[in-house]
């Protein structure tokens, strides 16, 4: 059989192709995933972080619903292997971003995107270092590098404690155990199955939490104010990032994908100047390079071995 080849009469490397496919995506989601701190806290201006993270994920939920309905992926959702997985995913990526539409309206859009970015540190505290698994020098330095980096941002000048940070952190040391039941149900279904199915778990319980505990509801003027924001975080933060992420992580190393996911929080910051007139600080300057290093540090292969297993970083 005949290969293919290119304009200039060389074969075309199928893996190499993948692995650029793969490197678009996540440039493009760490791309539109560095606005979703900028989006949300803007739209706080108009309506309560409660009700903005409901309508939110109505709207990511029609998106993906379309999605299924094209694809026709509705049968997957009887398959019963996945639903325990299914449950426990939906339930921890609920939790992750209530605390994370909670904090933000308490801290930076710089902050945020950094401290989640901790979610490397905890995976694999939770899956590696806490099953006794050994340290490598390199796993050590990063370690410490994200500890240091850490440290700078939730504690700067005065010493205190910003209770943003601090959900946000709460958020950060979720994400993994979320991710590990997403990976699971990954198995059983499409991505973008799964995706609907943690959305529409989430509806029946923010809207009524939302009614509840806002400090206020939003009325018509609100809506008309802020609905081309809970769109683009709704459709393209929410939605379309994500099928970008999933694509990505199926064509490259976890290497990879580690380092680039540093880039979101770098976006942030560069975004967050114009839109929102956030400069950083020295002290979240300092802790930027040792936490996105650290982080690329944990997530490196042994020598002669796989990457940690618990570090694959997620959303």
């Amino acid at each position: 059989m005949v290969q293919p080849t290119s304009r200039n009469g060389i074969s075309p490397n199928p893996a190499l192709r993948e692995q650029r496919k793969g490197e678009t995506f996540l440039l493009a989601e760490e791309f539109l995933w560095g606005w979703f701190p900028i989006v949300t806290l803007l739209s706080y201006q108009f309506v309560d972080p409660l009700w903005a993270m409901a309508i939110t994920i109505f709207v990511a939920t029609l998106f993906f619903a379309g999605i299924m309905q094209v694809r026709g992926l509705w049968p997957e959702l009887r398959r019963r292997e996945a639903w325990t997985d299914l449950f426990w995913a939906s339930f921890y990526i609920l939790l992750l971003f209530v605390l994370l539409f909670v904090g933000l309206s308490y801290t930076t859009a710089g902050n945020a995107a950094l401290i989640l970015f901790l979610q490397v540190l905890f995976a694999y505290l939770y899956f590696n270092l806490f099953k006794g698994e050994a340290m490598t020098p390199t796993h050590k330095a990063g370690v410490a590098l994200v500890s240091i980096g850490a440290f700078l941002v939730l504690f700067p000048d005065e010493m205190g404690f910003n209770r943003g940070d601090l959900l946000v952190l709460l958020a950060a040391m979720v994400a993994p155990v979320g991710n590990r039941y997403q990976q699971r149900a990954r198995r059983h279904v499409n991505a973008t199955t799964l995706l609907f199915v943690r959305n529409l778990f989430s509806l029946p319980l923010l809207f009524p939490l939302a009614w509840l505990l806002a400090a206020a509801h939003p009325d018509l003027e609100a809506i008309a104010a802020t609905w081309w924001l809970l769109l683009l975080n709704g459709l393209f933060l929410m939605g379309l990032s994500k099928i970008f992420w999933i694509e990505g992580l199926h064509r490259l190393a976890i290497t990879k994908v580690s380092a680039m996911t540093a880039l979101s929080p770098l976006f942030t910051m560069i975004f967050a100047y114009p839109v929102l007139g956030e400069i950083p600080g020295r002290w979240q300057l300092g802790g930027i390079l040792p936490i996105l290093l650290g982080g690329i540090l944990i997530t490196r292969p042994a020598a002669g071995g796989p990457p940690p297993k618990g570090c694959r970083p997620g959303r």
